[in-house]
């Protein structure tokens, strides 16, 4: 005679497994947020980048930003622009516009980092200048590529950890 017993396993606990995801989350941003910050690492003007996570969407979310506006040109780069100086706008009563004959940037599109840069050389005055505008950096593009499999993986480690801490898993 042959008897056949139902397997029941335990319940997956579900505060476990928010706590889990939540915490590798939270250590994930950390580090995604230190990437940025690698970004502006030579820079006088510091940004500050802000952590949101979330379990409440479709899947673990985690969003590092800032609201920076010099951080955003960097990022997104700008069209070519007409920079008048400032008793032409209103802003100021200055006539002209003074700035380095020679310049390097400190940031390279799709480099995590932040270099020395450079402005030097004969000082040039103008009223006006055609700026040719700024190539985009891409730093959020590259960053979010870097941790895809990355925070992908992290997020399956914590819900494995989450079952072992159930009962569940080897």
């Amino acid at each position: 005679m042959i008897v056949l017993k139902e397997i029941k396993p335990k319940r997956l606990k579900d505060e476990t497994m928010r706590l889990e995801l939540l915490n590798a989350m939270r250590k994930a941003g950390t580090e995604i947020r230190k990437d940025f910050a690698k970004t502006t690492a030579t820079w006088q003007h510091k940004p500050k980048f802000e952590i949101v996570v979330s379990l409440t969407g479709p899947g673990p979310v985690v969003l590092v930003g800032t609201d920076d506006k010099i951080y955003r040109f960097v990022d997104e780069g700008t069209r070519p622009h007409l920079i008048q100086a400032g008793i032409y706008t209103g802003k100021s009563t200055k006539k002209v516009l003074a700035f380095p004959g020679v310049s390097r940037p400190k940031t390279t599109p799709r480099v995590i980092g932040s270099g020395t840069g450079f402005k030097g050389g004969d000082r040039i005055m103008r009223p006006y200048v055609h700026h040719p505008g700024t190539e985009a950096r891409e730093f959020d593009v590259t960053i979010r590529k870097m941790w895809e499999s990355k925070f992908k993986q992290r997020m399956e480690e914590a819900m494995r950890k989450a079952a072992a801490k159930s009962g569940h898993g080897a």
